[in-house]
């Protein structure tokens, strides 16, 4: 089937824990090159701080790389005042300093800095979609793509208290090192396949979300860390009816939805889906180099 003019293939279902993971396979893209912010932290290209004076809704990244920089919307930056997390994807020009907006995802703490880095991480699906769904406006202003921080704080504490785990600053990191230990086995056994460009998660019956990439290379970057994140929504297992007509009702809705788009906040063009879903991406030279979608949440 055609998602945003790429043809796509639905692979067999795989179940982590609760969670029935969806692979989608196509035919990668010639995109300008990039790095990924895993692969970035790894070879010491990417730094990230506060601002100055700190602000809890920013970050500053600096790409030291002679190529962009792709971060993806839900990936953790932890350390600095607060951890943080993404709130939309951005490719990062060369050798440049990028203001990015972020969501805390620790409320207990503000100050006792810390060096920050990438945490191999993104953020559980349910509060990818509150985040994206309270988005504020695009705008030229540095102030623009604030999220609602009280929702994404009620997810984290949300989190917390569904999985019982102890943390001193309400740290959504604490719950998830924790959980994802407990799952280690289940999560090492996920590999992309050749050509996976895409997944879609599911509990029971129900579409949780969906993450395509133009690379099979930059999906594998993020394989593990899209599926361990839905994975803290779905802490026991749960029966399966049809749930292949059911990713391919929300594969038809999201190829559907209404689109708008405007600048990036670094290279490219941002891309959000409205209507039926909830989305956000980033595409750059007609390349659509990421997408996020979740259902509207009600």
């Amino acid at each position: 089937m055609k998602l945003f003019d790429v043809e796509v293939t639905i692979g067999d279902r795989v179940e982590v824990g609760g969670l029935s993971v969806f692979p989608l396979t196509g035919v990668t893209t010639d995109a300008p090159p990039y790095l990924t912010g895993p692969e970035a932290f790894a070879q010491g290209l990417l730094e990230v701080g506060e601002l100055d004076p700190p602000q809890v809704p920013f970050l500053v990244v600096t790409n030291l790389a002679d190529v962009p920089i792709l971060l993806v919307e839900g990936e953790m930056l932890v350390g600095g005042d607060q951890n943080r997390t993404m709130n939309v994807t951005v490719l990062c020009p060369p050798h440049e300093d990028l203001v990015v907006p972020v969501s805390c995802v620790e409320a207990g703490r503000w100050g006792a800095r810390r060096t920050m880095s990438g945490s191999a991480r993104l953020a559980p699906g349910s509060l990818r979609a509150a985040k994206i769904a309270g988005l504020e406006p695009r705008s030229a202003d540095v102030g623009s793509r604030r999220s609602d921080q009280g929702r994404v704080w009620e997810e984290v504490d949300r989190q917390v208290h569904v999985h019982d785990v102890s943390s001193d600053t309400s740290a959504l990191e604490d719950v998830q090192e924790e959980i994802e230990d407990r799952m280690a086995e289940e999560l090492d056994r996920i590999t992309p396949l050749a050509n996976q460009i895409g997944v879609v998660c599911a509990i029971g019956n129900e579409v949780v979300g969906l993450d395509l990439f133009d690379r099979a290379t930059t999906l594998g970057q993020y394989l593990r860390p899209i599926i361990a994140g839905h994975a803290l929504d779905a802490p026991v297992r749960s029966s399966h009816v049809d749930g292949l007509r059911a990713i391919e009702q929300f594969l038809a809705r999201v190829d559907g939805a209404d689109r708008g788009t405007g600048q990036g906040v670094g290279l490219g063009d941002e891309l959000l889906l409205g209507g039926a879903v909830s989305g956000i991406g980033l595409s750059f030279e007609r390349n659509l180099l990421h997408l996020a979608a979740f259902p509207v949440p009600v």
